[in-house]
């Protein structure tokens, strides 16, 4: 009778531990390398393009090549993707 309770419980404690090891080990520079591998294969265009900026509602903004035709990667505090802006002007919401 409390087997799912204690499984629920369980993979409840799970999560948070798997989150905020993430929070706690997760650097703006591990996550500006990992959104310019991206950028690499989807534009082909080098990584050293890439910078990082704190964001207004994310985390992070990862900003890659030149003004004219800037590819940005709105990233939350787990690493993850929340929106991409690319040179065509066309955001892409995650």
């Amino acid at each position: 009778m409390w087997l799912p309770l204690g499984v629920l419980v369980t993979c409840g404690a799970l999560l948070a531990f798997r989150y905020g090891w993430i929070d706690a080990n997760l650097t703006e520079s591990a996550a500006i390398e990992a959104y310019g591998r991206r950028y690499m294969r989807e534009a082909g265009a080098p990584a050293a393009d890439c910078t990082g900026v704190p964001g207004q509602g994310v985390w992070l903004v990862v900003r890659c090549g030149p003004e004219a035709a800037r590819w940005e990667y709105r990233v939350n505090r787990f690493g993850g993707l929340v929106e991409i802006t690319r040179p065509n002007g066309m955001g892409e919401g995650i």
